[in-house]
């Protein structure tokens, strides 16, 4: 598996969350006792709550070495902008509080 930039992995389990899956974001490591471990959340427990359950399982290897894109992708409206806020959702925010 190659690694993926970090923000296209950050987009991926932000898209996760808004169709309602779970997601996890961390480093994978194995704790004293040997179980897999993302950030503080033991996998196999996380796992086991979806027993019998029919699962997509998807893990991406973020390459820290590539540079991390400015343009976003606003949840809002879809349109891919630079800077802090979508400039278009910011401009419909301004017409309809009449600013």
């Amino acid at each position: 598996m190659s690694p993926i930039p970090k923000s296209s992995a950050l987009q991926l389990s932000s898209l996760a969350r808004e169709l309602g899956a779970e997601a996890l974001r961390g480093r994978l490591e194995r704790n004293e006792a040997g179980r897999w471990m993302v950030g503080h959340i033991e996998i196999e427990s996380w796992l086991s709550r979806h027993q019998g359950l029919e699962v997509v399982l998807a893990v991406a290897a973020i390459d820290e070495e590539a540079p991390m894109s400015y343009m976003r992708v606003c949840r809002t409206c879809g349109n891919e902008y630079e800077g802090r806020v979508c400039p278009h959702c910011e401009a419909v925010r301004r017409r309809l509080r009449g600013g």
